[in-house]
């Protein structure tokens, strides 16, 4: 194939990847960012989320109702092969002389109310207590799942703007060789440069046309993170600029910890207090029926009663063990809350350390993107005067997407920074970034 061919396909195929980029880069359809927040917040995981801290209070309102009185209806026959008392009679309660129907039958219809309510049972109140900390445990969880999808649409469209600006980048960089290349041409068929130098532009085009295929597949893997976060199908990064301050609240993580904790130290409480006693109020309405043994006649008493129960335990061995492993759940809570406490303590230290050292890379590679072009303008002009080789000019066109790719993983990397300190204090993004 000649040169000329050659150059010719590398022209259609860079015409056609300038093409798919400016596609990737204007979408059909433009979101912004409180659009992509907002839809983040709609998807089915924040709504199970959503679900797990509603559980969290209904189970604490059933332990509340635990202390509450239960009342229950009741029917029952019962079948004896001797007579039996519908309730329990005093002696001169029937005149058996005077042929009064005794209260005993064999057949019985029993049927009434039930009543029980603890009036003190000590460790009701704790499991009330263990709860209602759960509850709010589960609703902290929510918050920083929401936080979490929020800060990672924040950095997924950081990440596309990235992924998307070093492809621009490449593009940039091909059309200049593309032109190089043209020129070189000419110089080639009429013998004033040599062929291998043309050869040389064209493995450097072929590099960079390699780079934009593995760049096309990772903007497919971003665009598929963007999409399982938001449900919406993004080409295109959304512009975003910070309008205010994360809110430095106590990191999050570690007062969902700070909860769990403290629900295992109740329930470590509630396995001692179950050896109290506890105090029970029991009651009965209850009316029997049946046939008098002893005149076959329709007999029917009522039974009512209300009482006090006083249960204490003596000997229980599975209640000590029960404490001891409350006991150790107690400590590895205790730990695990101070294992993330000086955990998210080191991050923050980290990431807010890191702002500062970002926005002076933001700086630098900006100077260096300066300073990069200008020098590919002289080498470009001395390479076609022939003061200096085809290598050094491939240096600077390499240097020049290298400072390009600086600047634009700087300020990646400075979103991703801003994502992860949300994530910490669990701040709500859609109120600061615009």
């Amino acid at each position: 194939m000649s040169i000329s061919r050659i150059i010719q396909e590398k022209m259609r195929w860079l015409g056609g990847a300038v093409s798919l980029s400016l596609l990737l880069a204007h979408p059909a359809q433009a979101f912004t960012i409180q659009e992509l927040l907002t839809a983040a917040a709609r998807q089915p995981g924040v709504a199970a989320s959503e679900l797990a801290a509603r559980e969290g209070g209904l189970r604490e309102q059933a332990a509340t109702v635990a202390l509450f009185p239960r009342i229950n209806g009741f029917g029952k026959a019962e079948f004896y092969n001797s007579p039996t008392n519908l309730r329990p009679m005093p002696p001169t309660e029937v005149n058996v002389q005077a042929g009064e129907s005794i209260p005993f039958s064999r057949d019985i219809l029993r049927y009434g109310l039930t009543l029980d309510m603890p009036l003190f049972v000590k460790s009701l109140y704790d499991l009330k207590q263990k709860a209602a900390l759960l509850a709010e445990k589960a609703n902290l969880a929510h918050a920083q799942e929401l936080s979490s999808r929020k800060a990672a649409v924040v950095a997924a469209n950081s990440g596309l703007a990235y992924l998307l600006g070093l492809d621009q980048a490449i593009d940039a960089r091909l059309a200049s060789l593309a032109k190089t290349s043209e020129d070189m041409t000419l110089k080639v068929q009429t013998g004033r440069t040599a062929e291998v130098e043309l050869l040389k532009v064209g493995n450097s085009i072929n590099d960079l046309q390699a780079q934009k295929n593995e760049l096309a597949a990772k903007i497919l893997d971003v665009r598929k993170d963007l999409e399982t976060l938001t449900g919406l199908d993004i080409t295109g990064p959304t512009p975003m600029t910070m309008t205010g301050e994360l809110d430095q609240a106590p990191y999050l993580g570690e007062r969902i910890a700070a909860k769990e904790t403290a629900a295992a130290r109740e329930e470590w409480q509630r396995s001692k207090s179950v050896r109290y006693p506890g105090l029970y109020l029991t009651g009965s309405l209850s009316g029997n029926e049946g046939e008098a043994y002893n005149t076959d006649a329709h007999i029917s008493r009522d039974y009512n009663f209300i009482g006090l129960t006083l249960q204490v335990p003596l000997f229980d061995r599975n209640l000590g063990i029960e404490q001891a492993i409350a006991r150790n759940r107690l400590s590895k809570a205790e730990q695990d809350l101070e294992a993330i406490r000086i955990g998210l303590a080191a991050q923050e230290k980290n990431l807010k350390g890191k702002l500062p050292v970002l926005e002076a890379s933001q700086a630098i590679a900006t100077r260096s993107l300066a300073n990069s072009e200008q020098i590919l303008a002289v080498a470009r002009l001395a390479m076609d005067q022939g003061r200096t080789t085809t290598e050094e000019y491939l240096r600077q066109e390499a240097q020049v997407l290298t400072a390009r790719a600086a600047l634009c993983q700087a300020e990646n990397d400075k979103w991703r920074v801003i994502s992860q300190l949300a994530v910490l204090y669990g701040a709500d993004l859609q109120g600061v970034i615009q």
